[in-house]
């Protein structure tokens, strides 16, 4: 298994932190590996539905989805990840801190099959694009 938790302070209420970070529209603009979101996609996430993205693998572009399966106004987002045979959870926890937001991004996946082989990897690269992604997001919302 392989897991991933950051976690960063912001200068934004969590109403506002929320409505930006579960807008899948807005990926792009602060998730270095998605490339692009129809803009028909919910601003809020439907819980059970489905959500292609185009994502920004090592060359190219390739197809992926993300399903909702958790939603709480205001607090929390979770998606069940479909991309290069990964199946990733996606977590996104929206909590007051002062007066402003900690925001946590979560990842867990579980490689099986010949992918296993490529955990050891997987351990090293999950955790520090995590990190650069949140670091992103602060950069975006706290500009």
């Amino acid at each position: 298994m392989v897991k991933s938790s950051e976690t960063v302070n912001l200068a934004r209420k969590p109403q506002e932190v929320f409505r930006f970070v579960a807008d899948l529209r807005n990926e792009p603009k602060w998730h270095t590996d998605v490339d692009s979101v129809p803009q028909g996609t919910d601003p809020v996430p439907v819980v059970g539905k489905t959500y292609p993205l185009k994502f920004k693998p090592f060359m190219g572009t390739a197809d992926g989805t993300l399903t909702a399966v958790d939603v709480q106004q205001d607090a929390r987002v979770v998606y069940r990840g479909e991309f290069g045979g990964l199946q990733p959870t996606i977590s996104y926890s929206i909590e007051p801190a002062g007066e402003g937001t900690r925001f946590t991004r979560s990842v867990e996946l579980h490689p099986s099959g010949l992918k296993m082989l490529m955990a050891p990897v997987m351990a090293f690269m999950v955790p520090r694009n995590n990190k650069e992604v949140v670091g992103n997001l602060k950069r975006q919302l706290d500009a």
